[in-house]
């Protein structure tokens, strides 16, 4: 028996798979509630970060959400194209600075109540342990990245 036949069938010992399966699991409940608000799971999560980001560059914003700064401009591309943020010029020309418009506030206010909706259901699907998973996640996040 070689190594494939032996680690095959213990697929699901794999921290990574099972952390991507069910990021994908848990992204499908938060699209289905923010779809009332014209919202992607993904795109809550960047004007989220933008929402928060006080000032930052693109290139610290991606930092800070361990996202690489290409995806990062790819995804705040979209949005602007949404109207929802705009990128402003920084001081040196290169920085760019991400901040919500008044449409994007809106669009964010609106995707709230049904976020705190899609977070109610996934805590009930982890037995009410949200907050401690959350912290394990965060923890381990910021140990790789």
């Amino acid at each position: 028996m070689d190594l494939v036949d032996q680690l095959a069938p213990r697929g699901f010992d794999c921290v990574c798979g099972n952390i991507r399966m069910a990021a994908r699991a848990v992204t499908s409940i938060y699209d289905r509630h923010l779809r009332d608000a014209g919202l992607s799971a993904s795109q809550m999560a960047v004007l989220w970060a933008v929402a928060s980001a006080c000032g930052l560059s693109v290139k610290e914003l991606a930092g800070r959400t361990a996202m690489d700064e290409t995806t990062m401009i790819r995804n705040l591309r979209g949005l602007e194209r949404q109207g929802w943020i705009s990128l402003a010029v920084g001081t040196d020309r290169r920085r760019r600075l991400p901040a919500l418009t008044q449409k994007g506030r809106a669009v964010f206010a609106e995707a709230l109540p049904l976020w705190k909706k899609a977070q109610q259901e996934v805590s009930a699907l982890l037995d009410d342990k949200l907050s401690e998973t959350n912290r394990k996640l965060v923890r381990l996040t910021r140990a790789i990245a």
